[in-house]
């Protein structure tokens, strides 16, 4: 069933050169050999590989898997996740499971690849994909791992599961909470037949409870992130320790890396048992492999263990086959507008076809929360028969709770028609089937953060498209931050380049559009306002014209907005700036420059917009829609008595055109 011997591919050879490979004895589970012999083969010195390799007791080692192969009637890997229990090699309960209640039968590639190869006891690093099955690939080894220490743990326990808090077998590190959630929901799916015991320990949660929960149930699987790890076994009086642990799984290795979470890898290790020890396999996987995660590997995995590379070399990467469109915003006021006018269109288009299911991205946990209150408002909040009404609304970011981020997540994962408004959060390793649209507002931070973002479409084979809305400060650094990428412009949306200064005529679908945005902002929470016009110079800490930067965020308070009066900005660009004051006509804040007397900020009383967006009436702030704790919205808001009016500019739609 497998080759005498393996080898790394040569791409990866090259980079692993200083890492020999060397042979590996049987598979424990079918040639029945003892962890003891396992062991002092995994190890085997350097200076004595080539001289095995020639010797006749490696002749003899392939010609008992050639036997064992002709014994399992195959002529290559298991594929079939029955055919795991039937060989012995899986306890039938996990297996029943997964072909039971979850409905699995064939492997895809890469549990093809890793999970045959871990079941042998080798270290096993896998390239693959989100959303390739990839966490059944190393949860079926490691649970199996942790029944064949403990044979009672394969049958279920009658009442409730107990393990002691000491007992850990096994960890999977994982860069988020979310995904680190997800492993979980899985892992207890396939564990619900046994007596192994999952918990979870991530950070935004209580470490009591979870503490609390552990000592009280116990633990054989721990899936954690790094941070809330660390944390927890370093911390002597939290009676959560790993003795005997057998397994470590690495999943997004990359992404811990480049999360900077490289300290606390090498901490934990720190606390674990020592591998000369007590015998640990490690599974590592990656979406990539830098040489940040060649270095870790290195470190980490045994000699002798697999690569499995689970990536079509011949297939386009999502951000070269996917369209890509580029909004040029005429300045932060068109942001919204421009989302509900695309979000508009493309729904209606699709009411007769396939759902619209979108994530929106922004740089600041300020802009989800205000973007994702302004679309329950124009959703019409519970009312029916408005273009958004079928279409829910959830945000997820840093600052939620874990049960919201978890709720809000599972929540679009199984919708329809949705829309998520996003941090970086979900950027990565988050597995969101049928996302038909990837919105991106402002520019990312680098060229791989917008390439994750835009890789959460188009996956498993279905269709997608990226939009990016950049405003007038970005023009010009997203040639250097974007290059190489198939990226068109697009005007097809009229709200993006109105100038919603000027006065005069416009055509009346626009003019109502930009009522419409203007007076959802109106609704919602006055601090979700000031926290967002403040996050804005958060995420344009690069922008170098602070002055022009703080005049762009004015025009979005005011003509966005709807504000009379700006909010404050932070003291800390004030401070930078030097000469600030509040303008005498504006009631804004303004700059000063020089300490003479032009303002930049609001000029006049507020009424430039010509009533096109209706007015303040007195509190206008005193009824708001509520939102529920998973992050999706509920709650109506008040009505305004708003006038609708003229205004003037007219374009029409443009023709994409090469961006670059």
């Amino acid at each position: 069933m497998f080759g005498a011997l393996r080898r790394c591919p040569a791409s990866l050879m090259r980079n692993l050169s200083s890492a020999t490979l060397s042979s590996r004895a049987l598979r424990a589970t079918v040639s029945q050999s003892s962890p003891a012999v396992r062991r002092t083969a995994t190890w085997v010195p350097n200076v004595a590989i080539a001289a095995f390799h020639q010797s006749a007791t490696w002749r003899q080692v392939a010609a008992a898997e050639v036997e064992v192969d002709q014994q399992l009637g195959s002529d290559g890997p298991i594929t079939q996740f029955k055919e795991l229990a039937t060989h012995g090699l899986v306890h039938p309960n996990v297996i029943n499971t997964i072909t039971r209640q979850m409905r699995l039968e064939t492997m895809t590639e890469v549990q093809t690849r890793t999970i045959n190869e871990a079941l042998s006891g080798s270290d096993v690093i896998a390239q693959a994909k989100t959303g390739t099955g990839k966490t059944l690939g190393f949860l079926v080894p490691v649970v199996q791992k942790i029944i064949n220490e403990d044979p009672r743990l394969g049958e279920r326990a009658r009442g409730y599961k107990k393990a002691r808090p000491d007992d850990i077998r096994a960890i999977v590190i994982s860069p988020t909470r979310e995904l680190a959630e997800q492993i979980a929901v899985e892992a207890r799916k396939i564990t619900s037949g046994t007596s192994v015991v999952v918990q979870v320990a991530v950070g935004g949660t209580q470490k009591r409870m979870m503490l609390a929960k552990t000592q009280r149930e116990g633990c054989h699987l721990l899936i954690a992130t790094p941070g809330r790890l660390l944390d927890i076994l370093s911390d002597e009086y939290s009676g959560v320790k790993a003795p005997r642990l057998n397994s470590l799984v690495m999943d997004e290795a990359d992404r811990l890396l480049d999360d900077g979470f490289s300290k606390e890898i090498e901490e934990i290790k720190n606390y674990l048992p020592d591998p000369a020890e007590v015998d640990r396999q490690t599974l590592m996987f990656s979406a990539t492999v830098p040489r940040e995660v060649v270095d870790l590997v290195r470190r980490t995995l045994k000699p002798g263990f697999h690569y499995a590379r689970c990536v079509d070399e011949d297939e386009q990467p999502t951000h070269e086959r996917v369209p890509q469109r580029v909004v040029q915003l005429a300045g932060f006021e068109n942001t919204m507008p421009a989302l509900y006018e695309l979000t508009k269109r493309e729904i209606q288009a699709r009411q007769a076809g396939s759902p619209f299911k979108a994530i929106i991205y922004f740089n600041s946990t300020a802009e989800v929360t205000l973007a994702a209150s302004v679309f329950f408002k124009l959703s019409g909040g519970f009312r029916r028969n408005t273009p958004l009404s079928n279409t829910r609304c959830y945000e997820i970011h840093s600052k939620l709770s874990q049960g919201q981020r978890t709720k809000a997540s599972d929540s679009f994962r199984f919708a329809d028609s949705a829309i998520l408004f996003s941090s970086d959060v979900t950027a990565r390793g988050m597995d969101f089937p049928n996302v038909t649209h990837v919105i991106q507002v402002g520019l990312p931070r680098d060229r791989d953060s917008y390439i994750h973002r835009l890789g959460r479409t188009a996956r498993a084979g279905k269709e997608g498209e990226g939009w990016l809305f950049l405003s007038p400060a970005e023009e010009h650094e997203v040639r250097r931050r974007l290059r190489q990428l198939p990226l068109l412009q697009d005007s097809s949306l009229e709200t993006a380049t109105v100038d919603m200064a000027a006065e005069g005529e416009m055509p009346e679908n626009v003019a109502k559009l930009l009522e419409e945005v203007v007076n959802a902002h109106k609704k919602v929470y006055p601090e979700h306002l000031d926290n967002a016009f403040r996050g804005l110079f958060g995420a344009y800490q690069w922008y170098g014209d602070k002055r022009g930067l703080l005049e762009m965020a004015n025009r979005l308070a005011q003509f966005g907005w709807g504000m009379d009066t700006p909010p404050p900005p932070p003291s800390s660009l004030l401070s930078r700036m030097g000469g600030v004051g509040r303008g005498r006509s504006s009631g804004g804040f303004g700059v000063r420059p020089g300490g003479r007397g032009r303002v930049v900020g609001r000029s006049g009383g507020g009424d430039r917009m010509g009533g096109r967006f209706g007015d303040r009436r007195g509190d206008s702030r005193d009824s708001f829609g509520g939102r529920d704790r998973s992050g999706a919205f509920g709650g109506r808001g008040g009505d305004f008595n708003d006038r609708r009016g003229g205004g003037g500019f007219e374009r029409g739609p443009g023709r994409p055109t090469n961006f670059y």
